[in-house]
């Protein structure tokens, strides 16, 4: 029974993405298949017409990309009062929600990489680096989205404005204080070994990764019905 609501959840959220895709694509694409047109009637330059034509896969891989990330940002709130209509617990719609973002990450990845195969050949530590960024956005944006789901229309406004300021302005001290650092540690050959490292990389992108999925699921078991 709980596998079967688990499933549930996933079908349910992959009907909603194409039904996401299909507009959006159709939109997209539409629009731009329009100023070609418009572009070939006033030039009259077929040749150039047919290579504009040949920028549509990689302007329909963008669109599912954003679709992809604006997904998890907009959906948790509405997912979690469809979940609680149908009496799936919020553990079974984490479980849904998490597989299905795995697999909607691999498709829309694998597609990228069947676009980028036009132009350019395939290139292993690069896929693989770029899976690695989509996995990582695509987490972030649901994190992002699960815990604006916690607040009203007023605290998402406040929240969406002042937190980004926020974290402007935190950065731009700690780069203004990193500036006097930087000489002293510049010269520690330690220092120099850690930035170079190869794991250095790995172990921060790991521990960003533990963090976000573990702020995804604490905001996801916190998600109340509410009143805006």
């Amino acid at each position: 029974m709980k596998n079967q609501k688990r499933n549930l959840v996933i079908s349910t959220m992959f009907q909603q993405a194409g039904d996401a895709t299909g507009i959006a694509l159709g939109w997209g694409l539409g629009i731009v298949l329009i100023i070609d047109l418009l572009g070939l009637i006033v030039s009259r330059n077929l040749a150039s017409f047919l290579v504009s034509l040949q920028a549509l896969p990689d302007i329909a891989s963008s669109i599912l990309n954003i679709l992809l990330m604006a997904l998890f940002l907009v959906t948790p709130y509405t997912d979690f009062k469809w979940a609680i209509q149908n009496g799936i617990s919020r553990k079974t719609l984490w479980q849904g929600r998490i597989l299905s973002l795995f697999l909607m990450t691999l498709v829309v990845w694998f597609i990228a990489q069947l676009v980028d195969l036009m132009n350019t050949p395939f290139d292993l530590a690069s896929a693989w680096h770029s899976l690695l960024w989509y996995f990582g956005l695509s987490l972030t944006m649901m994190a992002i989205g699960n815990g604006f789901a916690l607040l009203n229309r007023r605290w998402k406004w406040i929240v969406g404005i002042g937190l980004p300021m926020a974290c402007l302005v935190l950065l731009m001290m700690l780069a203004y204080s990193l500036v006097g650092l930087i000489p002293t540690l510049s010269a520690s050959g330690v220092f120099k070994s850690i930035i170079i490292s190869n794991v250095t990389g790995w172990v921060i992108l790991v521990i960003y990764l533990i963090i976000v999925y573990a702020l995804a699921r604490f905001f996801n078991n916190k998600i109340q019905l509410r009143r805006d």
